[in-house]
């Protein structure tokens, strides 16, 4: 689906009411699903005495409660209750090889017996995993490991400056780049500004310049304002769009971006966290031609396997960052981490990114993803009274039923518009979950290798009785 027609669909659906599901059959479906998740219930109950919100993953669907999981096998999972589940939420976008990976845990379980979990020194594997990197992404020279993709674009940001000397970084409204405090503005949707950020000086954001997505004219303005002000040191973006193509680029902003920056002598950082390995085995670099000055990296590295993350670069942009406690003081922009590059975590890269290669998890999981979007959209048309459509960028698939994302932050009822759209998209996606079904944030399936016929029919069987659910016009 081109980029015009998407974004005229999204408009279509924000202008028009939302199609809530009847009051009696939200309270039938939580009933239901509470009865067939006691012990998902129970362990809620609990974590509400010990844990911030009761839930410590934001990816979690939480509505009612949130479940929890006992394990994960190819494309499904199962929770502590042995509910089974078609997954589409893989972990947020790194499972592409399938849960629970044979060929990847057989080499992490015999490291873990032999060697034990880590050192904290150098091992080969960072040097494997780079080179692996470095091989699958081209314009890539040096690597630095750091623990999380929040931590790469904090990394990122301060090398960028350190390298140019400049203190402005531009955000894209609705991208999202982690939990920084330079970077949390504009989350989610374009417009929103310091809404979610409590807690975080407003000093810590006076650097950063926001630009609303495929805003040509207001990019160039911002360049040509910071200018005055002592100029920019990079222009951050998710190559794909906010929220992993929620917000779908213009096929020629990402070129502009780069342009931009070459102009004004600004550094270009992708955010890779999402679609590196995923939209293409040398990320969305590839996917667009663009050649970034930075990317960043996260939980796609490890496929699953914690402490993943890490910033890369050309070589001359990367030298700007210290190394280990004998780089000369004050030279570099000082970037630390104890589990940094761990044995086990860059082990699980290398053979994770070797085996995507060697398996063609890529191309096998956007084909399914392909499939299914099809046939998600011809289910769509049979309701002609509903304006849900569904488009994917290669093995991430977005659909838009409420469009949440989506809502003019300008209208002058665009907040309470927000909360009935979000809250409509949770009683759907309720309704997908207590079926077995699960997608992330009531608007994204990421896909993997080992999604088949099966999944695809069960998928399908799902979506058609949430669209009966919904009274007709």
């Amino acid at each position: 689906m081109e980029y015009q027609e998407i974004m005229e669909r999204k408009r279509k659906i924000t202008s028009t009411p939302v199609h809530p599901l009847p009051e009696e059959t939200v309270n039938k479906i939580i009933k239901e699903f509470t009865q067939s998740h006691m012990k998902s219930k129970q362990l809620y109950d609990e974590a509400l005495t010990c844990l911030t919100e009761g839930v410590q993953h934001n990816l979690s669907p939480n509505f009612p409660f949130p479940l929890a999981m006992d394990r994960g096998e190819g494309y499904k999972l199962w929770d502590i209750d042995g509910n089974e589940y078609i997954d589409y939420l893989m972990c947020g976008a790194p499972i592409i090889l399938g849960h629970h990976f044979k060929p990847l845990d057989e080499k992490i379980a015999e490291h873990i017996r032999t060697k034990g979990p880590t050192t904290g020194l150098t091992s080969e594997y960072e040097i494997l995993a780079a080179k692996q990197i470095k091989k699958m992404m081209p314009n890539i020279e040096k690597v630095r490991f750091v623990q999380s993709g929040s931590e790469a674009i904090m990394a990122a940001l301060r090398i960028a400056r350190a390298n140019t000397g400049h203190e402005k970084i531009i955000k894209i409204e609705g991208n999202y780049h982690g939990w920084g405090d330079q970077t949390v503005i504009g989350l989610h949707i374009p417009g929103t500004g310091m809404m979610m950020s409590e807690g975080i000086p407003t000093e810590c954001l006076s650097n950063t310049l926001t630009v609303m997505p495929n805003d040509f004219d207001g990019l160039r303005n911002t360049f040509e304002d910071a200018k005055k002000q002592g100029n920019v040191a990079a222009c951050l973006v998710e190559a794909n769009g906010g929220e992993a193509g929620t917000h779908p680029v213009h096929p020629d902003w990402n070129k502009y971006v780069r342009e931009l920056c070459d102009e004004f002598g600004a550094l270009m950082i992708m955010d890779e966290v999402i679609t590196g390995f995923r939209i293409a085995k040398g990320g969305a670099q590839e996917y667009y031609g663009i050649k970034p000055d930075i990317v960043t990296l996260g939980k796609v590295l490890m496929h699953g396997y914690p402490s993943c993350g890490a910033v890369a670069g050309r070589a001359e942009v990367m030298d700007s960052l210290a190394g280990g406690e004998g780089s000369a003081a004050g030279s570099h922009a000082f970037v630390a981490g104890t589990l940094a590059a761990n044995a086990l975590s860059t082990m699980a890269s290398y053979y994770a990114l070797k085996f995507v290669e060697e398996y063609n998890a890529v191309d096998k999981a956007a084909a399914y993803a392909e499939k299914l979007t099809k046939e998600l959209n011809d289910l769509f048309e049979a309701r002609p009274d509903l304006p849900f459509f569904a488009y994917n960028q290669k093995s991430i698939i977005i659909y838009d039923t409420t469009a949440f994302f989506s809502v003019d932050i300008n209208q002058p009822d665009a907040f309470m518009q927000i909360m009935n759209r979000m809250k409509v998209a949770k009683e759907y996606q309720l309704a997908l979950t207590s079926k077995g079904v699960m997608n992330l944030a009531g608007s994204r399936m990421y896909t993997c290798m080992q999604h088949d016929e099966n999944a695809l029919t069960k998928t399908l069987e799902t979506w058609e009785y949430l669209l009966s659910l919904i009274p007709k016009n």
